[in-house]
Formats: structure tokens, sequence, C-alpha cells
């Protein structure tokens, strides 16, 4: 029985001793092993920005290392934790392929003391630097395809809402920029634009700039511009027959008959195909004429023609104007209790119509009827309609007429 326990001590303390051997001949043990891949820092690079330069090129971003340490080391290390330092703090001036020194950069459990560079790629890091430039460019459209038949392209006032673009970027590629650049295909396109466009960067020839070391402010720009549909509308007058005037004795034209307009399709669609400009009450005209009114459109339509008035004429044929005393008058719409008297008795009036009608017509023919609906006590002016025995119904008055009247309550004296 002692001698298995005194077996059992000697054994562990010999597998012990093996794992101890085994740890410093390989934990300890001096390797030196290769690494890829490991990224460059750039420190400094504030210093550079205040100075108003910039890094436009650099000939590598990541380096290789053949170190040697101690395999327990040299475990700790991989592109993730390790890193090679440059720093552009020393540069004061553009140049072309500026050598840096880089150095490495361990964990913080590694020892730099601890590990030697054996080898590196590349020997150094290579960096191109230009003053950096920023500068704001306008934005111009090109404008291409086929336009459609009877429509309007305002591209004349296309509005952006970003009319200028700022570039940022190397002073040699910024110097070649001169503007921003818009395409816009217009081919079948019959409804106003609004959207938003990519743009490129083109030099004063149009030519586009090779600008992947440039920063914008803003990555696409929206663009607004009216297309308007064109119609042809015909003018028209509202014509009101009367005073002897119908439309058998008078004609009324309008010149110019018609005008081009343009607009959205809703608004144009509401519009019709007419245009009432005036209306022309012929009781009110004494004479043949000619008048002139101006030409109103909805809102959102254009007159494309150019004509803001029109010319309306009015011609009487056969047709006799006379003064002509009225005596005879009628009460009409007088409210309950209340009685009125007419002050001017004889209202003198211009009629007109066929002369044959107008010459057989008596005092007896002709009747001045007046509206009381809105009598209120006192002398006051009211409107007289003038009618006719209807043995002349070709014959009316002209203009209003009215009489004035004394009303007052009845029973009053």
């Amino acid at each position: 029985m002692a001698k298995n326990k005194l077996y059992s001590i000697i054994l562990s303390v010999a597998v012990a001793f093996a794992l101890w051997l085994y740890v410093i001949n390989n934990v300890s043990e001096k390797a030196d092993w290769h690494f890829y891949n490991i990224p460059v820092v750039r420190a400094g690079e504030s210093v550079l920005s205040e100075r108003n330069l910039m890094i436009t090129d650099i000939s590598s971003n990541v380096v290789s290392l053949h170190l040697s340490g101690t395999r327990n080391d040299l475990n700790k290390i991989d592109e993730k934790n390790t890193s090679v330092h440059i720093d552009l703090s020393n540069i004061k001036e553009p140049g072309e392929k500026i050598p840096l020194n880089f150095k490495p950069s361990y964990p913080s459990d590694v020892s730099a003391g601890d590990l030697e560079v054996l080898d590196q790629n590349p020997e150094a890091i290579y960096v191109s630097v230009d003053y950096r430039r920023t500068t704001e460019i306008p934005v111009q459209i090109k404008w291409k395809g086929t336009r459609s038949e009877n429509y309007i392209y305002d591209t004349e006032n296309a509005v952006l809402d970003y009319p200028t673009v700022t570039i940022t970027g190397p002073a040699a590629v910024a110097d070649q920029i001169h503007h921003a650049e818009i395409e816009v295909d217009l081919t079948g396109k019959v409804e106003s634009i609004s959207e938003s466009f990519r743009y490129t960067l083109c030099n004063a020839h149009g030519d586009p700039v090779d600008a992947q070391s440039i920063t914008t402010n803003v990555e696409e720009i929206r663009l607004n511009a009216q297309i308007q549909r064109i119609k042809e509308i015909r003018l028209a007058a509202d014509v009101i027959y009367g005073g002897g005037a119908t439309a058998l004795n008078t004609t009324v034209n309008i010149e110019p008959s018609a005008i081009r307009v343009s607009g959205g399709e809703a608004v144009l669609e509401e519009l019709g195909d007419k245009l009432t400009v005036c209306t022309i009450n012929l009781a009110e005209i004494e004479k043949s004429g000619s008048f002139e009114y101006t030409v109103s459109l909805p809102d959102g339509v254009t007159n494309q023609t150019g004509v803001s008035e029109v010319t309306v004429s009015v011609r009487f044929a056969g047709l006799k104007g006379k003064d002509f005393v009225v005596e005879n008058f009628e009460i009409v719409n007088l409210p309950d209790g209340m009685e009125a008297e007419i002050i001017n008795a004889n209202l003198t009036v211009k009629i007109r119509g066929p002369e044959s009608e107008i010459g057989a017509l008596t005092q007896d023919d002709v009747t001045a009827v007046v509206d009381f609906s809105n009598a209120e006590v006192g002398t006051a002016t009211y409107k007289a309609t003038i009618t006719f025995n209807e043995k002349f119904p070709n014959v009316g008055a002209l203009k209003t007429s009215s009489v004035s009247a004394t009303v007052q309550l009845i029973g009053e004296n």
C-alpha cells in the first residue's frame, strides 16, 4: 500500500516536470512569424487639414510584417489589434509621393522591445498631398429627347432646389470642375416635372471630370419644370336680347373669334372649348357699334396668342328708335296697408322696333309697371318695366326706367 502511494507521488512529480519543460520550450520559445494586412493609421491629419492640405493618394493602406519574438507574444498579434502609424504633421506643402516611415503599434500586453521587425513590405508609405479647395459651382440642365407636339416645355423657368453645389477636394481636381450637370430626357413627357436627379461634375467644355476625390454638399437635386398642353378655344359673347333686338334683326360678331391657350390637363378640361368674354345686353345699346372687352382667363391658363382684348361688333338691321311718353302706370307688389302715388305721371322712354310697329303705337299700347316690393313710407325712386300690347311683339324699351313715387300708410293724411 505504501509502495503504491510512493509510486503515485513520483509519477505526479514527473508529469508536472514534463509540463513545465513543455511550457518553457514552447510558450517562451523564440519564433518568427509573418503577419499580413496590418492597417496603416494616419496620425497628424488634423494638423494637415489646418494647413489647408489633404491627402490625395496613398501608396498602400496595409502592410506586411515579419516579426521575431516569443511564441507567447506572437500569438497575441493579428490585423485587428495591431497597426502601423504614419505621421503627417511634418508635411507643410503639396507634393507627390512623399515617403513616410511607419512604426508598428502592438497590443497593450505586448512590449515593443520584446519584438524585432525582421522585414516589412513596403519599406515606406508614400503619400501625395495637395491644397484643399472648397468652391461653389452652378448647376446646369441639359435637356434632351423629343418634345411632344401641342405642348409647351417651360425649360427657361425651371426651378432647382439647389441652383449651386459646393464641392471640396484637391485643388488640382476642383479647379477643373466648371459646373454640375443634370440631364433631363423630355421624350414622352406631357406632365409637369417634379423629380430628383443625380448630377455629373463637368469641365468648361461639358466633359465629365474624374471626381472620385471630390465631396459635395448634396447628392441629388430636385427639378420643377412646367409642361403645359396647348389648345384652341372659341371666344363668345353672352347675348341678352331685348329693346326690340332679336336674333333675326341683330348680328353680334367677336374678333378674334378664337385664341390659343396653354395649361395643365385638368384646368384645360374644366375650361372646355369655349370662353365667354362678355355679356351684351342689347336693351342697353341704342345703335350699332363696336366695343372692346378684356380677355380674362382662369388661374393656371396662359394666353399664348398674345391677344388681351377682343372687339365685339353689334349691328342692328330694320329697327327704328323713338322717344315715347308713357302715361299709363300699373302698381304691383305694394305691401298691404300701404298706398302709393306716382309723382312723375308722364315718363319719357326710348323704344325701338320695326318701323311699321313703332308708327302704329298709341298711348293705350304702352304701360309702365312699377314694382313696390321694397316700398317704404316716404318718397323714393322705383324701377319701372315698360310693357307693350301683345299686338307689338317686336317692340321693346331701351335702358332701365324708373319713377318717383310717394308711399304712405293707408289712412294717413
